[in-house]
C-alpha cells in the first residue's frame, strides 16, 4: 500500500476479492492546457466481478466503465441503454472481437499425443482436411446462436476486416457447403466405410476429434457446441472437452488438444502488438504449433512463408513494405487455413453518462481495452452530477508503507 508511483492515482485500500481503491496522486507530473494539475478525478474504484456481471453493473449504473464483449448480453443491454433514464451509454466499435478454431498443426510430438491424437494431427496438416472443416461450418448460424441481429459477421480468419492492415483482396474464404466438405474429406482420404454417418480412419475406426474449449464464458461454449453439431452433419465426429480457465490454459499451453477454439488476441487487430504470435517464429510463439521437448519445429511450407513474412515485417520500417507484407501474410494464412475463422462481432464501451471528456464513439479497443484506451486523467464529473461515491473523501495517499490515506487539510 502507498508504494511510490509516477502514476495519476495511488492505491490506498485493498480488500482482497472485493475492491481496490485509488486516490489522486498529488505529485502527478502532468498538467492540462491551462496549467491545472492532472488527474481531475479524486478517486477510482476497481471492483472484482465476473465477465457477465460487470456488464450488468455498468448498464445499471452501479458500475461506471466496462467493455461489453459477451454477445449474448447485447440485446438486453441495448434495450436498457435506450431508456432516456438509463445511467449508461453504449458506444459500439468495429468488429474486432472474434473466434478462431485452431487445428493442432504440430506433428513433432508436442503434447505427447497418443496414436489417435497423432492421427488427427497428421490430418490437421492436410490442407484438404482443413478445407473440410471450413466448408462444414455455417458461420451465419454460429453468429446467430450468440446474438440475433446485425452484430456478427462471417469471419474467414486472419487479420480482422476494418483494421489498418486488412486487405479484402488478399483474403480467401471457403464458405459453408456440406457437399464441398464431404468432397474435401474424400480428397483427404477419409470415407464412411461402416455406414454410420461418420468418416473412418484408414484403420477402420471412426475419426474422433477432441475440441478444447473453456467454460468460463458462455460465448466459447456456445460456439463449440455449434461446431460439434455442424461437423457431425459433414461426417466428422467431434467430442467437446470443456475445461475451466486454469485447466483450459494448461491444456492449451501443453498442446493437449486436437482442435481448440480461442478468442483472438491483439496481434490480429493491430498487427504491431504481440507480432511474434502471428506465426511460429520461435519455439513457443504460435498458439497451435510449438516445438517438442527437443526444441524441434516441423513447419509446413505455408507456415515457413508466414514466419518469413512476419520476420520481414518486424525488421522493416517502411510503411508501404509492411502493408504489402501483411497482404502476403493474410493470403497465405487464409488460403491455407492456418486458423479457421468462426465469427466476428463488435464490442461496446459502456460509460456512465455523468462522466465528461470521453468523446462520443470512443472505441472499445485502441491498443488497450476499456479505460486504458482513453485519457483517464482528463476524465471528470461535473459538480451537478457528482453522487458522493468516494470512500475516502478529502484524503490524500499516505506516506509509503503506511496503512492508508491521510486526511487532507
Amino acid at each position: 500500500m502507498n508504494f511510490p508511483t509516477m502514476g495519476a492515482w495511488a492505491v490506498v485500500e485493498h480488500r482482497p476479492d472485493d475492491i481496490v481503491v485509488l486516490r489522486r496522486n498529488p505529485y502527478y507530473w502532468k498538467v492540462d492546457e491551462a496549467g491545472q494539475q492532472l488527474p481531475y478525478l479524486d478517486e477510482m474504484h476497481y471492483r472484482l466481478s465476473t465477465w457477465g456481471d460487470r456488464d450488468v453493473q455498468a448498464v445499471a449504473g452501479t458500475g461506471d466503465f466496462s467493455n461489453l464483449e459477451q454477445a449474448e448480453n447485447y440485446v438486453e443491454s441495448l434495450k436498457k441503454a435506450a431508456d432516456p433514464a438509463s445511467p449508461a451509454r453504449l458506444a459500439f466499435g468495429p468488429r474486432t472481437i472474434g473466434y478462431t478454431l485452431y487445428p493442432n498443426l504440430s506433428g513433432n510430438g508436442w503434447g505427447e499425443p497418443d496414436a489417435r491424437a497423432q492421427a488427427v494431427r497428421d490430418l490437421n496438416r492436410n490442407l484438404d482436411f482443413r478445407k473440410a472443416i471450413s466448408y462444414g461450418l455455417d458461420r451465419q448460424r454460429l453468429g446467430d446462436s450468440l446474438v440475433k441481429g446485425p452484430f456478427t459477421t462471417q469471419y474467414p480468419g486472419g487479420i480482422y476486416a476494418g483494421t489498418s492492415f486488412y486487405d479484402a483482396a488478399s483474403t480467401v474464404f471457403y464458405p459453408y457447403s456440406v457437399d464441398s466438405a464431404k468432397e474435401a474429406l474424400k480428397a483427404a482420404g477419409l470415407e464412411d466405410t461402416d455406414g454410420n454417418g461418420f468418416v473412418n480412419l484408414p484403420g477402420g475406426d471412426d475419426l474422433n476429434v477432441t475440441l478444447l474449449t473453456q467454460t468460463d464464458y458462455a460465448t466459447d461454449k456456445n460456439l463449440a457446441e455449434g461446431v460439434v453439431a455442424m461437423m457431425a452433419d459433414a461426417g466428422v465426429k467431434v467430442t467437446m472437452n470443456a475445461l475451466n480457465g486454469k485447466d483450459f490454459d494448461n491444456a492449451r499451453d501443453s498442446g493437449n488438444y486436437d482442435w481448440i477454439i480461442i478468442r483472438n488476441g491483439t496481434e490480429l487487430i493491430t498487427v504491431v502488438q504481440n507480432t511474434t504470435a502471428l506465426a511460429p517464429v520461435g519455439p513457443s510463439t504460435d498458439v497451435n504449433h510449438r516445438a517438442n521437448g527437443a526444441g524441434e519445429l516441423d513447419l509446413l511450407p505455408h507456415e515457413q512463408t508466414l514466419v518469413d513474412t512476419v520476420n520481414a515485417f518486424i525488421g522493416s520500417r517502411d510503411p508501404v513494405e509492411r502493408a504489402e507484407l501483411m497482404k502476403t501474410y493474410q493470403k497465405t494464412y487464409t488460403e491455407n487455413l492456418d486458423g479457421i475463422g468462426l465469427t466476428a462481432y463488435p464490442g461496446a464501451l459502456i460509460v456512465n453518462k455523468r462522466f465528461a471528456n470521453i468523446p462520443a464513439g470512443a472505441p472499445i479497443f485502441m491498443y488497450n481495452w476499456a479505460e486504458d484506451n482513453i485519457i483517464r486523467e482528463r476524465v471528470f464529473v461535473p459538480t451537478d452530477k457528482q453522487i458522493g461515491a468516494e470512500l475516502h473523501a478529502k484524503t490524500l495517499p499516505g506516506e509509503p508503507g503506511s496503512a492508508g490515506p491521510v486526511a487532507a487539510n
